[in-house]
């Protein structure tokens, strides 16, 4: 009863915070990457075992700033800031990429090899995130937040269909609870909920918001599995200890990391051939 009270308490901050980032002022998102991102980088930083150093979260949030703020056009930062923000980032990553080689410890190409892959992993969704709402014609919140409710749709009823339906596993050897089941339950709600949200948000078409639905139940799915695999691979059972009750922040993203990037490319081309 009392772990029931921590995981409601818990979840109801978590999503209190992301609708609060989606809702906010038009810094809202970018205020919400900045939480989301300084946490997951900590976490990927302490995903390998013993591997968690200091400075090494200290270079890769340096880098995630700076390349944040290159890439958020919401800032408009002139040209010479630009080379400034630029050249910063470069003696940044030098310096990181030096400090490795000569270290001592003869795990130089293993941590940054961990290190790349992280910012491969996480930097494009996170940088995603302050421009979703941008993506169509004027600034949609609902848009971003749309995102996120289809995707805690997918992930509860795949849950509720998986628990009480589900005999055929889809994927037994990286994630031995998900059954077929439960995808093709969680596929079928999320299309609901794409519906719904149509029928009060007329920002795109019917059709839009069920490509989006079927996108999110997918993509998402695939991106859940891809952080099982590397959990698996690094013998952990969160990512962290963020949210009581639920493990770490990377836990709860694991879809959006996938979703983000694929969504905005999917309304750009709504929005850009008129669909």
């Amino acid at each position: 009863m009392q772990n029931l009270l921590v995981r409601s308490l818990s979840g109801s901050v978590y999503v209190a915070l992301i609708l609060g980032g989606c809702f906010g002022h038009l810094y809202g998102p970018s205020i919400l990457m900045l939480i989301i991102g300084g946490i997951a980088i900590f976490e990927w930083q302490s995903i390998r075992p013993n591997n968690f150093q200091s400075g090494n979260y200290i270079f890769s949030i340096l880098i995630f700033l700076l390349s944040a703020a290159l890439f958020n056009p919401l800032l408009q930062i002139d040209s010479k800031i630009s080379l400034i923000l630029k050249s910063a980032l470069g003696l940044v990553a030098s310096i990181f990429i030096l400090t490795q080689s000569f270290s001592r410890k003869n795990e130089t190409i293993s941590i940054l090899s961990h290190n790349g892959f992280g910012f491969i992993y996480l930097f494009p969704a996170l940088f995603i995130l302050p421009i979703f709402s941008n993506v169509l014609e004027g600034n949609h919140p609902w848009l971003l937040a749309s995102v996120f409710i289809l995707i805690w749709t997918s992930d509860t009823f795949a849950y509720l269909s998986g628990r009480f339906l589900g005999k055929n596993k889809l994927f037994e050897r990286i994630s031995p609870k998900k059954t077929w089941e439960g995808f093709l339950g969680g596929l079928l709600f999320t299309v609901a909920a794409a519906i719904i949200l149509a029928y009060y948000l007329d920002f795109l078409s019917t059709g839009a918001w069920i490509g989006l639905g079927i996108l999110v139940a997918i993509c998402g799915t695939l991106g859940d599995l891809f952080e099982s695999a590397i959990k698996r691979n690094f013998k952990v059972k969160d990512s962290g200890s963020f949210i009581p009750g639920h493990g770490g922040i990377l836990d709860r993203i694991d879809s959006l990391l996938l979703v983000l990037p694929l969504a905005y490319l999917y309304l750009s081309i709504i929005y850009a051939f008129g669909l």
